[in-house]
């Protein structure tokens, strides 16, 4: 592993927003990724961006499983001003799905370094994250409640934003796109996706079903309790845009292809298992990506603000 590198920290101001202090820790990476035999993509810089309020004092901290500090969303506008803090953390794959267990301890080792360094209590977590960046934030959670996981830092509530959590499912929605050729952003993708999680999970879920299940933070395949157990006393709240039509002309996918599914089978998942802060957020035409083309999947259609106050009252 490359040398550990904390670059500069500085001050800014935002319109409407107090002084805050954004501090990085970079691991410069370098090389390509091989995501199929003919696909390969650059890495990214590991590390983080955390966001803290200008006096470096907070109460809690909002993780996003993602590198962007920008475009993606400005939530540390609400969360700055009630002494939360922001970080972006990344292993340095921009395609990361946490197959192994050394991605999660990587992240888990930012995140102690950053509670420790700046006093933030470790039982104030919100982990977030858009997509699979969302599937990220509840495999972490699981994780952090094993014998592997050297801190256990697990979140006191996670918001994940329309996201993947049913490899069985996601998989087969996958494998039809190929089939039906309706789309070409939905063939690459499903192209890709498939290919990488067959290369990781040594197989289709038709020979390898188990390690599919097991990967899954939730599987509708599995008639038993699986790593949903891990979530029972987490809040969650699973964000989704269930635009069946706008899938069915765009990309040509109806509900079995679209994460709408997964987010409510795992709601309604912890709420059997008893999870009383366990909550399906359906919006409708919230979904629009920065350039104000229409999506359903996009982190749009979380209320931040709303957000941020669910939070600080999971805190309270």
């Amino acid at each position: 592993m490359r040398p550990f590198f904390l670059v500069f920290v500085f001050l800014i101001c935002c319109q409407g927003l107090k002084a805050q202090q954004v501090k990085q820790k970079i691991e410069p990476r370098q090389g390509l990724l091989q995501l199929t035999p003919t696909i390969k993509v650059p890495y990214e810089d590991a590390g983080y961006t955390l966001v803290l309020p200008a006096d470096e004092t907070a109460r809690g901290l909002i993780v996003f499983f993602n590198s962007d500090r920008d475009t993606i969303n400005k939530i540390f506008h609400h969360a700055l001003p009630l002494d939360i803090a922001v970080a972006y953390v990344t292993t340095g794959n921009r395609f990361e799905f946490f197959f192994e267990e050394e991605s999660m301890q990587q992240i888990e080792s930012y995140l102690q370094e950053i509670i420790s360094q700046y006093k933030i209590p470790k039982q104030n977590l919100l982990f977030c994250g858009m997509s699979l960046a969302g599937t990220r934030a509840l495999k972490q959670a699981i994780f952090a409640q094993q014998s592997s996981s050297r801190f256990q830092l697990a979140p006191r509530a996670i918001a994940a934003c329309d996201s993947p959590i049913d490899f069985v499912r996601f998989w087969q929605a996958l494998e039809r796109a190929k089939r039906l050729n309706y789309n070409s952003i939905a063939v690459n993708e499903a192209t890709w996706v498939t290919a990488y999680l067959e290369k990781n999970l040594n197989g289709t879920p038709k020979n390898q079903e188990d390690q599919y299940i097991d990967y899954s933070p939730y599987s509708f395949s599995n008639l038993e309790s699986g790593n949903e157990q891990h979530l029972k006393g987490v809040a969650v709240r699973a964000y989704t845009e269930p635009d069946v039509e706008w899938w069915m002309k765009n990309r040509g996918k109806s509900y079995y292809g679209m994460n709408a599914l997964d987010a409510a089978a795992l709601i309604n998942a912890l709420q059997l298992l008893g999870n009383e802060e366990a909550d399906l957020i359906l919006t409708n035409d919230k979904g629009y990506r920065p350039n104000g083309t229409r999506h359903p999947h996009s982190w749009s259609i979380v209320d931040e603000k709303e957000l941020v106050e669910w939070f600080i009252q999971l805190l309270e």
